[in-house]
């Protein structure tokens, strides 16, 4: 993984899921009650299975699935999972799905595929997850957040260098 010259900015690569799924579990172990992560990216390029990868790490039973169907579901276990699908939601929609209440719960980790209707709607520091495919099975993540999250970033770009 490089580094962009801003500090909040970093670029993952993944040659295949089992990185990926890594990546996940990284995400996992550093994140804490309360943090968002928005997860961008064309179809089929590994936001679904970055979000079940990250509830298995967090010690959930019940996994993910594309939650297209249903706008949210939840998954309990180290910390809770809030995991939003938005792909068919418009900014309309936002106030009667309630995204805004479960933003900076403690009990849990918010995950948003599909974030673009809900760009208005908080006020919070967000880590953004940008998706590419990269060939084959691999993948291009790129991390964004604010200053909030950088010791975060910074402390899961020194694990994956480690591998």
């Amino acid at each position: 993984m490089a580094r962009s010259k801003a500090s909040s900015i970093f670029n993952f690569k993944s040659s295949c899921p089992a990185e990926t799924a890594r990546l996940a579990g990284l995400f996992a172990a550093a994140l804490r009650g309360g943090d968002a992560i928005f997860l961008e990216g064309p179809i089929g390029a590994g936001k679904t299975f970055f979000v079940r990868e990250l509830a298995a790490a967090l010690g959930a039973k019940q996994l993910p699935v594309s939650a297209s169907f249903n706008l949210m579901r939840a998954y309990r276990g180290r910390l809770k999972l809030y995991h939003f699908d938005l792909f068919r939601a418009g900014e309309a929609d936002m106030e009667n799905i309630g995204l805004d209440e479960y933003l900076g719960r403690a009990d849990g980790i918010t995950a948003v595929e599909w974030p673009a209707a809900a760009e208005g709607l908080h006020g919070r520091e967000v880590i953004r997850l940008e998706f590419a495919l990269a060939g084959g099975d691999a993948r291009a993540v790129k991390v964004s957040a604010g200053p909030g999250a950088a010791a975060a970033l910074a402390a899961i770009e020194a694990k994956w260098l480690k591998k």
